[in-house]
């Protein structure tokens, strides 16, 4: 118990001192809610749970860590629908910028993220 209570320190040590200082720095001030996600996603590690797709034929697919990240912020931020979950990742540049898209034309469509979800249950 001790043991996970100073690793759990160290954590929360590092997001204090190192990683919300870089993210302040790189993406300007970020709410309660964005600095909730980063511990979300520095925690669970979701990229490392992420399967390699790996070079296939034809369309390339859409960034599935990205994807990841997101139904990651659809549960933190408590959206209900992915559709509200996009319009947020459309209206909220750190939110986009924390998942992995630069702008908002790299957004994949519902239909995408839809696929995603189905290929992760799957997993």
């Amino acid at each position: 118990m001790n043991q996970t209570r100073n690793r759990l320190s160290t954590i929360w040590n590092h997001f204090q001192t190192s990683l919300f200082p870089w993210l302040k720095e790189e993406r300007g001030e970020l709410t309660e809610k964005h600095q909730q996600l980063v511990e979300v996603l520095e925690m669970s590690q979701i990229d490392a749970h992420i399967p390699y797709v790996g070079l296939v034929p034809g369309r390339p697919m859409k960034n599935r860590c990205a994807i990841a990240r997101a139904f990651v912020a659809k549960a933190v931020y408590n959206m209900p629908t992915t559709g509200i979950l996009m319009d947020r990742l459309k209206s909220d540049s750190r939110l986009r910028r924390l998942c992995g898209w630069e702008k908002v034309n790299a957004i994949p469509s519902q239909s995408t993220f839809s696929r995603a979800f189905a290929e992760f249950a799957d997993s």
